[in-house]
């Protein structure tokens, strides 16, 4: 399984690293149609009637808003409901959306071409001026927007032409605009809180009935600016547990998981009436919140946490083999990750913890002047199994770990505020042409993302030198140099390489897009 990985890893490690030079050149793609995984119906493939065109799925990732504002509505793009400018691939390139193409006129200076004839579901027109006012609302007002858009400066050329000056330069700064869908920012204004129920978008999927963090169902949108959808309604319902995912799957109560699990995963790979997909594998790790924890201040406490780890066992174990040992931020084998990796030494990490003066008690929970040496270990269904593994080490070593298990979507907004101790959080490294911005939004002090408060003025100096480096080799070696730094630091624990987050279909599903697996596309259809 490791060789695997890395072969794939190498395979599209030559391509990422040109990533940048496209970037600054873009062209315009047809939408919906590029990188699908199946042809066009056939007599073996025919579609359904269009009345039956409907996909149902489940999900432990329910939007709470309709507003892409706010941080639990981020499904919606993945739903075909909002758009982006610009959707980020699996395997980290970008593709045109909303916007039709781009150019660097100058170091700080953006020029975006839009799709022409886009308009929201209202009929209002999506040109220059209304993307401008959605961008300045996300500055406003998404708690991602100052790390992501601080500074940037949104001018109009003409109804298709938004210029976009940033206040240094950017070399991947259009990367930064998958994460901010587009809306009528005048109609939200309008009508304040009703916009999370009934918001005014641009994709070819309407909301009919939303029950926040529970149901989703929408209909093809007639007026849709581009590829007519082929599916006519989409129904998409809150499922927390796997094995009952897999159980609506299997009764044929669902068409799609959107959250595979590893004791699932076995189980759809092995039915022929199903069909599995999943991207390029990210890292997953267990954050440390050191602004918060006093006893997490001391490097030797970090240190000894992430000595107490044994990976091993939890790629074998957790993840059923699914999985390789992760090295730094990004998975190894891309260009710009490092190679070398943390092991288990459990004699080191109790050295450590002697050292720092926590001491064993008659329970074996280390103690110092009176505190017990005990963490809340924030996760959610997902990551409950991994949660629990964790635990059972720590306590070998003397940490006591009390589990905190939450709904997916409430660790987001947990996870903003600082309101953890531990966490198993899916912020994961990843495959992306915009190496800086991801290493930026982690790592650097002060950014909403870091949650847990990470800081170091050394680490900070190469990130601002990164994220205004155009040239790709330059760009990994930085990289290099500072997940190198971070991880001697250890604000955060890295565990292993997986592809947890991939989805599956029954086989009727069709035109699954290679590129942007877990995502609903106008190419998609059910077949007979």
């Amino acid at each position: 399984m490791l060789k695997s990985n890395k072969r794939k890893y190498r395979k599209i490690a030559s391509f990422l690293i040109l990533i940048v030079i496209f970037v600054l050149s873009a062209c315009s793609k047809p939408t919906g149609t590029s990188n699908v995984s199946t042809n066009p119906p056939t007599s073996s493939t025919a579609a359904v009637p269009a009345k039956e065109q409907v996909l149902k799925y489940v999900t432990l990732n329910m939007p709470r808003s309709l507003d892409p504002v706010h941080i639990d509505a981020q499904r919606i793009t993945s739903d075909g409901i909002a758009e982006p400018l610009v959707y980020q691939n699996d395997d980290g390139s970008i593709r045109p959306w909303l916007a039709k193409s781009w150019k660097n006129i100058e170091p700080t200076l953006w020029e975006v071409e839009l799709q022409p004839n886009v308009k929201f579901w209202s009929g209002a027109v999506m040109d220059a001026a209304a993307v401008k006012a959605a961008l300045e609302r996300h500055q406003k007002l998404n708690k991602r927007g100052p790390s992501q858009l601080g500074g940037v400066q949104f001018l109009v050329k003409d109804a298709t032409h938004l210029q976009i000056q940033t206040p240094k330069p950017d070399p991947s700064f259009i990367f930064k605009l998958a994460a901010f869908a587009i809306h009528n920012a005048a109609q939200a204004d309008l009508i304040g809180d009703k916009f999370n129920k009934e918001p005014d978008l641009t994709g070819f999927m309407k909301p009919i009935q939303f029950t926040p963090g529970e149901l989703l169902i929408a209909e093809a949108f007639p007026g849709y600016w581009g590829d007519k959808p082929k599916l006519q309604r989409l129904e998409s319902r809150l499922g927390t547990d796997g094995q009952a995912r897999l159980l609506a799957l299997k009764n044929g109560d669902a068409d799609g998981d959107m959250n595979v699990e590893v004791d699932q995963r076995v189980s759809y790979e092995k039915d022929s009436k199903f069909q599995t997909y999943f991207p390029v594998g990210s890292t997953s790790n267990l954050w440390l919140n050191i602004k918060k924890v006093p006893s997490l201040q001391d490097p030797k406490v970090r240190q000894a946490i992430n000595l107490a780890v044994n990976r091993k066992e939890l790629i074998d174990g957790v993840n059923r083999g699914f999985a390789s040992k992760a090295t730094g931020h990004f998975p190894a084998g891309l260009p710009y990750a490092i190679e070398t990796s943390s092991d288990m030494d459990k004699a080191k990490s109790v050295q450590l913890l002697d050292e720092a003066g926590w001491k064993a008690g008659s329970d074996g929970i280390r103690a110092k002047e009176g505190q017990k040496l005990q963490y809340k270990l924030l996760t959610y269904s997902v990551f409950q199994p991994l949660a629990v593994a964790l635990q059972s080490q720590l306590k070998e070593v003397g940490i006591s770990i009390e589990l905190n298990v939450v709904e997916t979507t409430a660790s987001n907004q947990m996870m903003l505020d600082g309101n953890f101790e531990l966490a198993t959080y899916c912020s994961c490294g990843s495959a992306t042409g915009d190496i800086g911005g991801q290493l930026n939004s982690y790592y650097h002090t002060g950014i909403a993302s870091n949650y847990g408060g990470y800081t170091n003025p050394e680490v900070d100096k190469l990130l601002d030198v990164l994220v205004s480096e155009f040239d790709g080799k330059k760009q990994a070696e930085l990289a290099k140099q500072i997940q190198t730094k971070v991880q001697q630091d250890v604000p955060i624990v890295y565990l292993y390489n997986s592809t947890r987050w991939g989805a599956a279909y029954n086989k009727k599903v069709q035109g699954v897009d290679d590129n942007l697996k877990t995502r609903i596309t106008p190419a998609m259809y059910i077949a007979q």
